[in-house]
């Protein structure tokens, strides 16, 4: 008797075991599917360029190499956009796929997303002013304009003897700079003279009106004018007059200019691309996001020009340099 019932209750657990089995198999076959999913999803991101040049290859490829070291799976679609007048060929990609995220170098770039009025989030790289983005609630970035008292702590460590300095800018992009800039000469009882420029054709007569008596010649940010023939005008003043230039980029100072902040192009892809995960991973929104300045500078010296100025420039400093033109 005892034998029989076993075996019956044996036989009812083993139908009752089964569903119960096959039920877990299921559910662990679904847990399985959404944790591949989750692990293998692409993120989409759209790449608008104004350029197709080295600096803008460095900054993308900085801006890859930061999102590699996420958890995002990347898939990249790249267009080059010269200027606004490609306005259909970005819709047509819009239309095509919807992005996660629209990363722009340049400032032509920039604004020809912007003016999609799309919700899609845009990390912008590669411009000078960076007010525009504050305009749009779905835009963000990072500018190219190193922050004033970075720029003045170093016209002070490199021209500690400068009393009286000229500086060129554009009337209105330029103003906000130079209001910075004059508070912090007036404190240190400088003067700053306004010099500005519109367009390339100002320059003769810009040079014509410049002071007799200057200390340096400051080209700052903002100023939309230079071309090759007005850097040229600049150079000569500096090189005849001995008066040093302060100059904008490395290929400024490699032609004559005493030295200058020049971008780390691979450090600004790492900076936009932390902005991006903040957005993608963290959700955050565009608009909580300010516009930031470069986190890193290279300064850029040119030892000739230094000598031609009969300027002393210190071992401590020059070792300071991130590179030197000799």
């Amino acid at each position: 008797m005892r034998s029989t019932t076993l075996q019956c209750l044996s036989k009812h657990a083993n139908s009752w075991q089964i569903p119960i089995v096959k039920a877990i198999f299921q559910w662990a076959a679904v847990l399985l599917m959404l944790i591949s999913c989750s692990a293998f999803a692409v993120t989409d991101i759209l790449v608008l360029q104004s350029h197709d040049s080295a600096p803008y290859q460095q900054t993308l490829a900085g801006f890859r190499s930061g999102l590699a070291k996420s958890k995002l799976e990347v898939a990249y679609h790249v267009l080059n956009i010269p200027d606004q007048s490609d306005v259909n060929i970005l819709q047509q990609q819009l239309q095509t796929s919807q992005p996660s995220l629209i990363l722009t170098l340049g400032t032509p770039a920039t604004r020809l997303a912007m003016l999609q009025g799309s919700n899609i989030p845009i990390i912008a790289g590669m411009v000078l002013e960076t007010d525009e983005l504050r305009q749009n609630h779905h835009t963000t970035g990072v500018g190219l304009n190193f922050p004033v008292t970075e720029q003045w702590q170093w016209l002070r460590r490199l021209l500690p003897d400068a009393r009286q300095i000229a500086v060129i800018l554009d009337a209105q992009q330029g103003a906000s700079v130079f209001q910075a800039l004059q508070k912090l000469a007036v404190a240190e009882g400088i003067t700053l003279i306004p010099a500005t420029a519109t367009n390339a054709e100002d320059f003769s007569t810009l040079m014509q009106n410049l002071p007799s008596q200057l200390d340096a010649l400051w080209a700052v940010e903002g100023a939309s004018a230079y071309n090759a023939a007005a850097v040229r005008e600049l150079l000569l003043y500096s090189f005849r007059n001995r008066v040093p230039l302060i100059g904008l980029s490395a290929q400024w100072v490699k032609a004559g200019a005493l030295y200058a902040l020049d971008w780390d192009f691979s450090d600004l892809g790492l900076q936009t691309a932390e902005l991006a995960k903040s957005i993608l991973l963290q959700g955050s929104a565009p608009s909580s996001l300010l516009p930031q300045t470069p986190h890193k500078a290279r300064l850029v010296f040119n030892l000739k020009t230094a000598d031609h100025m009969k300027l002393q420039i210190s071992e401590r400093l020059l070792s300071e340099m991130s590179e030197v033109f000799q």
